[in-house]
């Protein structure tokens, strides 16, 4: 596997993951993955809590187009796949009116021994 491969299999849970936070239907994203080292309602407050800090009104969709253009090339859905096959890591840079925010959702998606992907919530950390 590479890192489009995992981006073709991350991308439709990463978007309903980011549209959850983003109509902050929180209790939704156990639909789509389980919270691994955080909780649900910390997940919570730490999203509302840096929108709080940070004045921000909410954070974008995943359908809102990211504005950040860099000189060099720049992924907002960015995967990392390990080594040992056992599945790949995912950072997806959350923005406010298209443009990043500083907030990356990071999760992990890995292969079960039957071969499904389980997605683990890992956080959300300042970049």
């Amino acid at each position: 596997m590479n890192a489009q491969e995992a981006e073709r299999l991350a991308e439709p849970v990463v978007k309903e993951l980011v549209n959850c936070i983003s109509k902050k239907r929180y209790a939704d994203i156990e639909k789509y993955a389980e919270f691994e080292d955080i909780t649900l309602s910390d997940f919570m407050e730490l999203i509302e809590g840096f929108l709080k800090i940070n004045e921000l009104p909410y954070i974008d969709s995943f359908e809102v187009p990211c504005n950040f253009h860099p000189q060099y090339e720049y992924h907002q859905l960015l995967c990392i796949v390990y080594r040992d096959g056992r599945g790949f890591h995912v950072d997806y840079d959350l923005t406010t009116d298209g443009d990043l925010n500083d907030l990356t959702l990071q999760m992990d998606f890995i292969f079960t021994k039957s071969k499904e992907l389980s997605v683990k919530v890992l956080g959300a950390h300042v970049m």
